[in-house]
């Protein structure tokens, strides 16, 4: 009786793409995986190529068991003849021994393995086994240490695996335990009955179907189309031999079990290294947390003090060059702010801007852990761990860079005056002259009529001596005017103040996507492009 039948499987990605792509994600996750999971990787990537080094062309057909399964009288029912060392000769098998089929010289392939005891078999009846190599290998619960390593090392090298038991020792755990370390590989797994002559045919039904029942315990899949099945035998009276015949031959002849059993390996370090490195994640930082972090960069970057310089700086020179003559120096008295920060016309290197406080550093930090932590949410360790290193800059680089933002910001986008106050300054300058001639005269007026000098005629409008007009309303303009400048000035240093604002927060911006948010993304870049790599290699999805 036979439960499950293989069945082709087609895959879209060839074997050489996934083992390029596990090979890439080898690469790509050191660093970030354990070196558990990238050793195993590694190794499995050895072996794949290793194994395609020596071709599809014969197929290695491990037989795997406990002692006294029968293994060897299977080996030799199979090849037709007494190849193995069987019953009171030699209890438990101590080498591995090759029996191979056919003309084509599997004698690197063996090397490769590592089995020195080979039999070319020439008896066979049937040439669909021409490229069998059949493997006679030690028992798995051996006492010896060295003959367990051996069967481990075979099984674990093998394409198509095939596990004999017997009705007295299908349930035994140690079994059940190698079994469901490979239900990843049902694939290239033959289970194997023997000694069925010693049951009835309802109780051989019965014992076939128990094992499957703890197949699938075990994890493997015994479903049409899984590949796994189990094979009732009699290596002593021939009973299944010829299922067991069929399914090695079509195994041959179809030349699957290598690619099979690599992708099953191949799928299972995928499978181990993306539950390290996590499922769908997010790839960009959301929105949201890089204006927060633009925010508090910009309070420890000293922006708001270098708007508010901006702002005075622009009243300053507006009233310099606005203001009524006879005052207006005293604002040129005055230091002007941005020349105080060292951010004045023709300046150059570092500002002079206050150190960020206590609580400004404090928020900016928190910002970064806050971005780092938010992007890398949900991620298992220690992605966590090292999107938060990306993210943090190195000591000192931050306050370099945001230093020299800000200044730029300020020094490469000052503009000029406005037009208006070079129009004002000349009105301005008109009105002081009015005033002052207006003034000279009147005091030559005094003068004149001091020294008792005969009357001089003095013009007027509409009885308003012109020098007193021009003395009145110079002064009283200039002032009016001054005044009306101040207020228009304040309007163009909030402006030119927002200006700054933005400027030097776009600046900031440029920083934080440098430093911060870029280093985050470059880091879920190659987070992406490492499960990318994983689910091509065959990965299933965690959890």
């Amino acid at each position: 009786m036979v439960f499950g039948r293989r069945k082709k499987r087609a895959h879209a990605t060839p074997l050489p793409e996934r083992i390029e792509a596990l090979q890439a994600a080898v690469d790509r996750g050191v660093g970030r995986l354990s070196d558990e999971s990238l050793a195993f990787g590694q190794h499995v990537v050895e072996k794949a190529n290793g194994r395609l080094r020596h071709g599809t062309e014969h197929t290695l057909v491990a037989m795997l068991g406990a002692t006294g399964a029968g293994k060897s009288s299977l080996t030799n029912a199979i090849v037709g003849s007494d190849v193995a060392t069987t019953g009171v000769r030699r209890p438990t098998t101590s080498s591995t021994m090759a029996c191979v089929w056919g003309p084509d010289d599997a004698t690197s392939l063996l090397e490769w393995l590592g089995v020195a005891t080979r039999h070319a078999v020439t008896t066979a009846d049937d040439d669909r086994l021409d490229g069998l190599v059949l493997l006679d290998v030690p028992d798995h619960d051996s006492v010896a240490v060295a003959h367990r390593l051996e069967m481990e090392r075979i099984a674990e090298h093998a394409d198509l695996m095939v596990w004999v038991t017997d009705p007295e020792k299908y349930a035994d755990a140690a079994l059940h335990r190698y079994l469901a370390q490979l239900a990843s590989h049902g694939a290239v797994i033959v289970m194997v009955l023997n000694k069925v002559d010693t049951l009835s045919a309802d109780d051989r039904d019965a014992c076939a179907a128990d094992l499957a029942r703890l197949l699938e315990l075990d994890g493997i899949d015994l479903s049409e189309s899984s590949g796994s099945r189990v094979i009732p035998v009699s290596a002593a009276t021939g009973v299944g031999i010829g299922d067991l015949h069929a399914v090695l031959a079509d195994a041959v002849v179809a030349q699957e079990a290598v690619v099979q059993r690599l992708e099953a390996d191949i799928a299972l370090a995928a499978t181990e290294m993306l539950g390290e490195a996590g499922g769908d994640g997010a790839s960009t930082v959301d929105d949201r947390q890089r204006r927060r972090l633009a925010d508090d960069l910009a309070g420890a970057a000293g922006v708001a003090a270098v708007t508010d310089a901006v702002a005075r700086g622009h009243r300053r020179d507006a009233k310099a060059a606005t203001g009524w003559p006879f005052t207006r120096w005293v604002a040129k008295l005055r230091p002007h702010p941005l020349r105080k920060l060292h951010l004045g016309e023709g300046s150059g290197g570092r500002t002079s801007l206050p150190a960020p406080t206590g609580a400004q550093r404090a928020r900016a930090d928190a910002a970064i852990r806050n971005i780092a932590d938010a992007t890398s949410a949900g991620m298992p360790s220690p992605w966590p761990a090292i999107v938060r290193k990306a993210a943090t800059p190195p000591d000192g680089l931050l306050d370099d860079r945001l230093d020299q933002a800000v200044a730029g910001a300020v020094r490469d986008h000052r503009t000029g005056s406005p037009r208006w106050w070079s129009v004002v300054g000349a009105l301005q300058f008109g009105l002081a002259i009015a005033t002052i001639v207006g003034g000279l005269w009147l005091a030559g007026l005094a003068v004149a009529a001091w020294l008792q000098l005969p009357t001089i005629p003095t013009p007027s409008i509409r009885s308003i001596p012109i020098p007193t007009g021009l003395l009145i309303l110079g002064a009283l303009l200039g002032w009016i005017i001054a005044l009306l400048s101040r207020w228009l000035a304040s309007i163009g240093a909030k402006r030119a103040a927002r200006r700054a604002h933005k400027q030097a927060a776009d600046a900031v911006v440029g920083v934080a996507d440098d430093l911060v948010i870029g280093p985050i993304e470059a880091e879920m870049a190659n987070r992406h492009d490492l499960v990318e790599r994983l689910r091509l290699a065959g990965a299933a999805p965690p959890g």
